[in-house]
């Protein structure tokens, strides 16, 4: 019998309560043991509830307020696999991040630990709710506790403005959420998903065309979307490590989740055979900011930094999967995320072990610092050679299932985006090992962020990395590995990708229907050769551009353009202003680029 799907909400809930509450009379480490432990048990609950949900997805009425004919007044779950499977991610991010942080001296008067758990609370509901206004509770108790960590180091003023950063830009974002869920309740009258989308059906006209503007804007704004992408750099260069991980991990993803949540669930049949110029505007958008996260990830020379830009590119290849939309596309999106989480996770908590032994995240700074740590230069190797999608990496075989999910334009298009993002994002990582791994050419251009060095997390200097630094790092980069492996991977994903996509499956199961089973996608061809070429192909642009980089005053003056590329971009950086009321224009800017494509569903 699976545990109830309120279990992963409410057990975090109260311990951080009984953790905040008890703080100051706690010895840190029964605080740290307390908090993995409950960590854990969130973890092994939603494993259980995603193999339970595997054949039939599971409902919970809170208060047993079950529907009424068609009308829904109590509070539902809805645990399906997609969703069990980020909430699983979820938990596991938030036990290695815990493990990471045992002992550490920067957890705030040990408020680190209970809003750890807050967050974790919060990312499971958000996962499991079938209704749309706690979609948005569950969106803004997330987004309080990430405030929160983010600002940790109150005695420091960058992470105070990087937390002001993210907390107004994320704000506009809530508001464009609550205001779209007001205009649907005006519309309907009703809050659960389900049941929106049997009482809009087909319907399409402004109002509903507006709410799914506002809606879909503020889950992009989560998800980091160019031109809603400004709050993430500035929020993972002075967070501390063990929040970056969650951030990028699995954060990130869920604004994407809840994206195709609502618009399968309420939208499904309201664009139903219409033109779907909400889809071209999410391939647009997620092929500008693939591109543009790639090239400023490049660019970058503040470690954390560079992997945040990199995870607004693979962001972008994520929006670009929902924007094909099929269940092929969609089933390479969960193993895309998955293996993103892991491989990215990895990396953080490798920068975290060069911020704790070396005390700075500036590539300059850092330059040949690192020869001695050579099983953090694996570590940090590997995780490059992971973005770059090479295998056996499940990036690759993602990236092979989304970019053989269509044909023709879709086909072309997601293989050279996938390659783009693919070499600038792994070129930035493999050029700093070689620059701090290795000591080869120079120290590099140091850009503004490089300069504003990075306080260490740890007050006190060591030359001896702990164990469990090495373990979170070691364990993700496998992991990313071992799912290329899991027996029948790509057909699991299928089946939750079938499931995630259906609205009548959606509709059926919360009103305890007969599920009607979903559609059989046929795989595409295995093609390993084809998915080998193109990682060693993306591999290998990506140590051309690295290598490029570091020795570029070796080559002719009119044949660095690599270097150009990391050492000027003026005007980009002027872009990421670190003013707020810059990103809010931005944002303004891109909630009218995508409603321009919304216009024709008019």
């Amino acid at each position: 019998m699976a545990p109830s799907p309120a279990l992963p909400i409410a057990a975090p809930l109260l311990c951080a309560a009984v953790l905040a509450a008890l703080r100051k009379w706690l010895p840190r480490r029964a605080i740290d043991l307390l908090a993995i432990l409950t960590a854990l048990l969130n973890l092994v609950a939603c494993a259980w509830l995603l193999r339970s949900s595997w054949r039939h997805s599971i409902v919970y009425w809170f208060g047993n307020w079950f529907p009424r004919g068609h009308m829904a007044l109590g509070i539902g779950f809805l645990v399906d696999p997609a969703g069990a499977m980020l909430a699983t991610l979820a938990a596991f991010l938030t036990l290695l991040a815990l493990t990471y942080s045992w002992g550490r001296s920067d957890s705030g008067q040990n408020l680190f630990q209970p809003l750890m758990l807050v967050f974790l609370s919060a990312m499971s509901g958000f996962c499991m709710t079938a209704d749309l206004f706690n979609l948005f509770v569950f969106f803004e108790l997330m987004s309080t506790a990430a405030f929160a960590l983010c600002g940790l180091k109150t005695q420091e003023p960058a992470p105070l403005q990087g937390s002001f950063n993210f907390a107004i830009t994320n704000t506009v974002g809530a508001f464009f959420t609550l205001t779209g869920i007001a205009f649907l309740y005006g519309a309907t009258g009703a809050l659960n998903m389900a049941q929106i989308g049997l009482l809009l059906g087909s319907r399409h006209d402004s109002l509903v065309v507006v709410a799914a503007l506002f809606i879909f804007s503020g889950f992009l704004i989560k998800a980091a979307i160019v031109p809603f992408h400004f709050w993430l750099p500035d929020a993972h260069s002075v967070a501390p490590t063990p929040v970056c991980v969650l951030f990028s991990g699995i954060m990130v993803e869920l604004g994407l989740f809840a994206v195709v949540r609502v618009g399968t669930a309420i939208f499904g049949s309201t664009f139903a055979g219409l033109p779907d110029p909400m889809r071209l505007g999410f391939l647009v958008l997620g092929g500008l900011t693939a591109i543009w996260g790639g090239v400023m990830s490049f660019a970058e020379h503040h470690l954390k930094r560079v992997l945040a830009f990199s995870t607004i590119s693979h962001s972008g290849m994520m929006l670009f999967a929902i924007g094909i939309g099929s269940p092929i596309a969609i089933a390479g999106w969960l193993i895309y995320v998955c293996a993103h989480s892991m491989i990215k996770s990895g990396l953080f908590f490798t920068a975290g072990i060069l911020l704790h032994r070396l005390r700075t995240m500036s590539e300059p700074l850092l330059f040949a610092q690192g020869k001695e740590l050579r099983f953090t230069a694996a570590l940090w190797f590997l995780g490059g050679c992971g973005l770059a999608g090479l295998p056996p990496f499940a990036s690759a075989v993602a990236e092979h299932m989304i970019s053989h999910a269509g044909s023709g334009r879709f086909l072309a298009a997601a293989t050279v985006l996938f390659l783009i993002s693919g070499a600038l994002t792994g070129g930035a990582v493999l050029r700093v090992f070689m620059r701090v791994f290795c000591g080869w050419g120079d120290k590099g251009p140091g850009d503004r962020a490089s300069q504003i060095d990075e306080l260490p997390e740890e007050n006190e200097e060591t030359q001896v990395i702990p164990v469990h630094f090495f373990a979170p790092a070691a364990l993700c980069l496998a992991v990313g590995i071992a799912l290329s492996f899991l027996p029948l991977l790509a057909d699991l994903s299928l089946s939750a990708s079938s499931r995630f996509l259906s609205q009548g499956g959606f509709i059926d199961a919360i009103y305890a229907r007969t599920q009607s089973p979903g559609a059989s996608p046929v795989l595409p061809g295995t093609g390993i050769g084809s998915m080998i070429g193109h990682g060693l192909a993306a591999i290998g642009l990506a140590l051309i551009l690295a290598v490029w980089a570091v020795f570029h005053r070796r080559l002719p003056r009119k044949m660095r353009w690599p270097s150009h590329l990391e050492g000027s971009m003026r005007w980009a950086r002027q872009i990421q202003s670190g003013q707020p009321a810059d990103y809010v224009v931005w944002t303004m800017a891109g909630v009218a680029v995508l409603g321009s494509f919304f216009l024709v569903l008019r």
